[in-house]
């Protein structure tokens, strides 16, 4: 997937359309061309996506190094990093002897989040790079812990599954896989506003229940699975409802 420079912010939009039935690489390009744009929906991501402004967005955050019981020696993967807020945020909470990783399908937001790394002269402990979440470019049992936050909206239910998948395969046996989403309204008119607004520079969205994405973990494998971050979503007006686990890789046999 090849890149030129030719955005208002500086960043780099992708060069090619992605094919019409390749939803990941759809929602990467979508991204790209929408935060590329000086429009006032564009402005605004880009003013939330500021890792300055991670937990506002990622209110979950706050509790995770507690949550996950994040150690300094654990090796972490921020799956959809965008602009790595939360890698730096977590940078500055727990002393990590690994570098965290970040994976993004987005040119534009790999771009931005190297700069953003580098302005806080965080290079040497927060790497980033492009790649699909359905394709991840690790090693078997590379990680001790994964993020996935604000991501499985822009995948099909046969991409979320090879999606959960590759987060099995990276995860180390025992590795806790930690996600986050927005959710549909239990009212339908809510609900239809809620599209309308999710759907602002994206070509598709969809929302999954709780119920649903347990469904989906255990069906992959997952064990230990538990109800974490639930409950409100405030980028938008009203706050979207906001569902999301913390899942474990099985052990390995002995």
């Amino acid at each position: 997937m090849k890149a030129q420079p030719n955005d208002m912010t500086g960043n780099k939009a992708m060069a090619q359309s992605p094919a019409p039935d390749d939803e990941e690489l759809i929602a990467a390009h979508d991204y790209d061309h929408w935060l590329a744009q000086n429009c006032f929906s564009a402005r605004w991501a880009r003013f939330w996506f500021s890792p300055s402004r991670t937990l506002w967005l990622n209110t979950p955050a706050r509790r995770l190094v507690r949550a996950l019981r994040l150690k300094p020696a654990d090796k972490v993967l921020d799956l959809g990093c965008g602009y790595a807020g939360l890698l730096i945020y977590l940078s500055r909470k727990v002393r990590f002897t690994q570098i965290l990783e970040g994976l993004d399908g987005s040119p534009l937001m790999i771009e931005r989040a190297r700069k953003e790394i580098r302005s806080r002269g965080l290079e040497a402990h927060v790497h980033v790079q492009q790649g699909r979440a359905t394709q991840l470019p690790y090693p078997d049992s590379t990680f001790d812990v994964l993020l996935c936050t604000y991501v499985i909206k822009h995948l099909s239910d046969p991409l979320f599954r090879e999606m959960l998948s590759e987060v099995l395969r990276v995860l180390k046996p025992g590795g806790c896989f930690c996600l986050w989403e927005a959710a549909p309204s239990r009212y339908k008119f809510m609900q239809v506003w809620n599209m309308r607004l999710l759907r602002i520079g994206m070509s598709a969205v969809r929302l999954r229940s709780a119920e649903h994405v347990r469904a989906f973990l255990e069906a992959a494998g997952f064990t230990g699975i538990r109800p974490y971050g639930q409950g409100h979503y405030y980028y938008y007006y009203p706050p979207l409802l906001r569902t999301g686990f913390i899942a474990f890789r099985p052990q390995a046999a002995s």
